[in-house]
């Protein structure tokens, strides 16, 4: 990290993914993922779904207070990084 504003986002980016995992289908305890390894398999989150627009609400709701900056970088750092999947033929499953 390069500063204490960078180690705030970053943890801020772990709450969400930890929310999200806990919201997925299935549900996942996001702590454990890393733990048991799940978590460096390639794609591993191509087995987790969730809609847009829950993901969407709990990225709202932990940046809330940030500047657009700041929440932009989380945004764009949750999205591109490993969230549960929101298409579920991705995972394999037809909607």
């Amino acid at each position: 990290m390069n500063n204490k504003s960078d180690e705030k986002l970053w943890n801020i980016c772990m709450e969400i993914y930890r929310e999200a995992y806990k919201k997925s289908e299935p549900s996942a305890d996001f702590d454990k993922l890393i733990k048991s390894g799940e978590a460096k398999q390639p794609q591993f989150f191509m087995k987790y779904y969730i809609p847009e627009k829950i993901l969407t609400e709990i990225i709202d709701k932990h940046t809330k207070g940030l500047s657009k900056y700041d929440k932009h970088r989380v945004e764009t750092a949750i999205l591109l990084g490993c969230s549960p999947t929101s298409v579920k033929k991705a995972m394999g499953n037809e909607a």
